[in-house]
Parts: C-alpha cells; sequence; structure tokens
C-alpha cells in the first residue's frame, strides 16, 4: 500500500533536471545554484541575462523548470511570463526575486505564475521547485484520466461534468456508492473499508464537518439544482485527515426525481498548505516594505538634521578671521565629510525610491540645461581647483525638467569624470540644443572602463577600477542614480569608452519631460 507521505513527495527522473535561469546577477546564480545543490537535486543549470538569450531557450523539450528574476534590465520578468505562457502554457514557471509588493505578486499568480521565491527565503526554494514539478504531475495525470474517462462507460461520462481525482457513483434508490481505484492511491483505504452506502462515507467525514455535509447534499438533491460542491475534512486509513474538495453532479428523471449522483473528490491538502504559505509570504513581503519605508524616514529626517547642522556650522567657522591653519584643515575636512556624507544620504534615498517605487519621482518645471550646467562645473571648479574643466555650449538650452534632478545628473557624471581620470588632462562638458531635445556630453581622458564591466556600468553598486582615496569613496550608485533620474525625464543616457578616445557619457533629454505622479523621496 502507498502512504499519503509516499504520494506527496517529489520523486526525480533519471535524467537530471533541466532548469533555465534568467538572472542577470552572477552572484544571485551561484546562491541559487549553491541552494539547488545542497538539497541533493540532479539537475542541469543554464543561465541567460538578457531577452534574445531567453526567447532562443524556449524550446519545447528542453527544460523541466523556469526559475527568473523580477527586475532585469530591459527585460522585466512580467514580459518573460507572458512570452513562457504563450510559447510553453504548461512550463513551471517560479519567480526568484526581491519584495515584489503584495499587488505585483497577486497579479504575478494571476498570469500564471507558479509560485515565487524571496532571494533573502532561498531555503524555500527547493520545496516551491518541488512542489511546481508535482503539480505538474498531476496535471498531465489528470489530463490522463480525463481522456480514459471519456472513452469510458456511462459513470465516467457523467463524472467527467465534475472535477475527477476519487471518482464516486452514488445510485440514490438502493444507497449504493461506487469508488474509484483511486481512493486507496489517494487516502489509503480500500473500498470494503468505505462500504457501499452514503454512511460508510459519512463516517469518514470529520465531526465538525459532518452534519453540514449532509445537511448540503440531501438539500441539493431535494431541490431542482443539478451540481453540489463542498469543501471538508476526510478521514484517511492512518486516522489524519486531508482536506478534499468534492463535487457531484445528481440526475434527475423527467420529472425531477434525484436517481443518481457522480462526483469527484481532490485531496486539496497541499494545495491549502501552499495558500497559507504564500499569505505568509505576502505578509513578510509587506512588513519589510514597511521596514524600508521607515528606515527611509529614519534616514531622511534623523540623519539630515544633524548633518545639516554640521555644514553649516563648519561653514560658519571657516569664513572667521583668525583661525590657525591646523584649525583651518580641521574645519575643511569637517565640512568635506559632512558633504559626502550628506550626498551618500542623497544617493541611498534615491536608491531606496527608486527600488520600492520603480523609479525617481521628478517635478518638471521650465529649465535651462546651460545654465544648470554652468553652475555646477563652477561649484566643481572651487572644490578642484587644480582641475581644467572645459565646457562649450551651443543651441537652445531650455526644456521642461526637474531643475535640481538634472543638476544632480551633471554633478554625478562631472564628478565621475574627474574621479577616474588623471589629473592634468581636462574634463569636457558639452551641452547643446537640437529641434526635440537637448544633449549633454561629459568625456575624460585615462584608463577604459573594462569591457566586462561596460554593459553592467549603470547597474547599482558597480564601480569601476580607480586610485585609491578615502576623500571620494563611494558606494557605486551615482551612474545607477543618473540613469533613472534620465528616465524618468523620458530621455537616454549611454556610455562609450576606449583606449584612444577616453570615456563619454551622453545623455539625451526631450524638452518636455513625461508626465509622472508626484511623490517626496522622504526629505
Amino acid at each position: 500500500m502507498r502512504s499519503a507521505a509516499t504520494e506527496l513527495e517529489y520523486t526525480p527522473a533519471e535524467k537530471p533536471l533541466a532548469i533555465l535561469l534568467l538572472e542577470d546577477s552572477e552572484l544571485d546564480a551561484r546562491l541559487i545554484r549553491l541552494q539547488l545543490e545542497e538539497s541533493g537535486l540532479v539537475f542541469r543549470l543554464d543561465r541567460v541575462d538578457n531577452r534574445e538569450d531567453f526567447l532562443g531557450a524556449l524550446v519545447p523539450g528542453r527544460y523541466d523548470l523556469i526559475l527568473s528574476d523580477y527586475d532585469i534590465p530591459g527585460f522585466d520578468g512580467l514580459h518573460a511570463l507572458n512570452a513562457v505562457r504563450r510559447l510553453l502554457p504548461d512550463m513551471p514557471f517560479l519567480f526568484v526575486s526581491g519584495a515584489l509588493g503584495d499587488e505585483r505578486a497577486i497579479e504575478l499568480l494571476k498570469r500564471g505564475a507558479t509560485d515565487y521565491i524571496l532571494k533573502d527565503r532561498l531555503e524555500r526554494l527547493v520545496p516551491s521547485v518541488k512542489r511546481a514539478l508535482r503539480e505538474v504531475e498531476t496535471e498531465l495525470r489528470r489530463r490522463q484520466t480525463e481522456e480514459a474517462l471519456r472513452r469510458s462507460e456511462e459513470r465516467y461520462q457523467l463524472v467527467m461534468r465534475a472535477t475527477s481525482d476519487v471518482v464516486w457513483d452514488w445510485e440514490l434508490d438502493t444507497d449504493t456508492l461506487h469508488w474509484s481505484d483511486a481512493v486507496e492511491q489517494v487516502f489509503g483505504c480500500g473500498k470494503k473499508a468505505l462500504g457501499s452506502g452514503m454512511e460508510g462515507w459519512m463516517r469518514r467525514i470529520h465531526p465538525e464537518d459532518r452534519d453540514r455535509v449532509r445537511t448540503g447534499i440531501q438539500a441539493m438533491i431535494g431541490s431542482r439544482a443539478d451540481r453540489w460542491q463542498d469543501e471538508y475534512r476526510f478521514m484517511k486509513e492512518d486516522g489524519s485527515f486531508a482536506v478534499v474538495a468534492d463535487r457531484g453532479y445528481i440526475v434527475r428523471e423527467a420529472g425531477g426525481r434525484a436517481v443518481r449522483m457522480a462526483g469527484a473528490m481532490q485531496d486539496v491538502t497541499e494545495h491549502k498548505r501552499s495558500e497559507e504559505e504564500r499569505q505568509r509570504l505576502l505578509s513578510e513581503a509587506r512588513r519589510r516594505v514597511e521596514f524600508e519605508q521607515q528606515l527611509v524616514g529614519i534616514v531622511s529626517h534623523d540623519l539630515r538634521a544633524p548633518l545639516n547642522a554640521i555644514l553649516a556650522g563648519a561653514s560658519m567657522m571657516l569664513q572667521r578671521n583668525g583661525m590657525e591653519s591646523w584649525q583651518s584643515k580641521t574645519t575643511a575636512r569637517i565640512l568635506s565629510c559632512a558633504e559626502r556624507s550628506t550626498r551618500l544620504i542623497r544617493d541611498l534615498l534615491d536608491f531606496t525610491q527608486a527600488r520600492m517605487s520603480g523609479g525617481i519621482p521628478v517635478r518638471p518645471a521650465s529649465a535651462d540645461l546651460h545654465e544648470l550646467t554652468l553652475q555646477v562645473v563652477e561649484e566643481n571648479r572651487a572644490t578642484h581647483a587644480e582641475r581644467d574643466i572645459q565646457v562649450s555650449q551651443n543651441g537652445d538650452g531650455r526644456g521642461q525638467w526637474d531643475a535640481d534632478r538634472m543638476a544632480q545628473v551633471v554633478s554625478n557624471l562631472v564628478s565621475n569624470a574627474l574621479k577616474y581620470s588623471p589629473e592634468k588632462t581636462p574634463v569636457k562638458v558639452e551641452t547643446w540644443g537640437e529641434e526635440e531635445r537637448v544633449l549633454l556630453r561629459v568625456h575624460n581622458l585615462g584608463e577604459p572602463i573594462a569591457a566586462d564591466l561596460l554593459p553592467r556600468i549603470f547597474e547599482p553598486l558597480r564601480r569601476g577600477k580607480r586610485r585609491s582615496s578615502r576623500s571620494d569613496r563611494s558606494i557605486g550608485l551615482g551612474l545607477y542614480i543618473v540613469r533613472e533620474l534620465v528616465l524618468a525625464h523620458g530621455g537616454a543616457v549611454e556610455v562609450s569608452s576606449t583606449e584612444a578616445e577616453g570615456t563619454t557619457f551622453t545623455v539625451s533629454l526631450p524638452r518636455t519631460a513625461p508626465a509622472t505622479p508626484e511623490a517626496g523621496t522622504g526629505g
């Protein structure tokens, strides 16, 4: 006799499990592979990180399972899911991502995702994979059973009007109840143990559910309805209870008298557990989002306020006469550290805002990119007096942009150029207006960006090689924020970098930014 535990366990086939992974982070891919290996699964994992390679891999029969991140540059998880459901509708598809939020997670499940796993809860990965494969196996068995029932006699023709799993057929006049062979596999009990009448069935129903089920069936039989359904607890042979979804179809004579009732019981215990687990994860995701929002508020208000006081105090001290040299140097160092901390907090707030809301909000108004650029360059000339920053401007620089945010874009690019170029070389900043757009170009000489880093230079926490310096230490968010701000204005940013020509960042901005909902950054 096969136990219920054996039925619920996933038994791997002899050939390795073929898994396709859509993931742009090499570190996350390694963690996923390690989690699968530690479980003892025999598998083959193929990783892709872009739209073209992913679509090219969607060949029938090549893979048993797909794992996908949600945030892929240029190709998000929703488009990947839609492509799989269109080309391989039965393929198990699991998201392995960061916090998705309640609405997005529910929407993905509605659109056909099998499940999702948070990256900080990878211990759920293997159980979710096994559950997905079991569901595929169950679905395949269900289809085969349905096909067999269609070819069977009248009893199975009637049962096809209900969900098929454990099939039963009840002749009301004689109180004779027939069970399919599946009852032993699902519940571990033979047909004889259930008896041949309704009472044997009712004795197996949990006492708290029994009266409701009996009353419901009798009410349906006495009415004109032809369909009945209920969910209740059914005792298995080992004494435990399975949650079953039971559906029946009532056959009536011409006068309406019920003479027969056929139906099917499906064990939904695992489904109920999965739903409870899903709800638990959604609750955890909600708490995580709330924590991030609280953290943003703390960083925004409780840290920036004392830094502003430090900045103001240090600036006033530097303006005093009669300070000794060591006092001036110490005060200047305090001012520099406070300014750097303010920039780091700003970058962290922008990064968090982009991750939580899908972008950084902007408030477009009339602005002139020429003027904004000159202001930023003058500020950098004051703090980098030893550097040669060259500016050229042509055409009309006016448009509808968020002036503070665009100044942030220019400042990040100019600071980046100064940071990554030799001190004796110039940094060139160009702005020029065209008919429908305004362009910004920032160029510097020096060692080019590594070829393997260039395609991912705008990703967060990516930094190129440069001279070590404690004074200009960053956390690698500047270029990511540049891209997010440019995208929020409906523009585009690109980079080219060679040994001969140096490195050039080019920003293209439409004169009118797209309308976006206003939202604060916690300031």
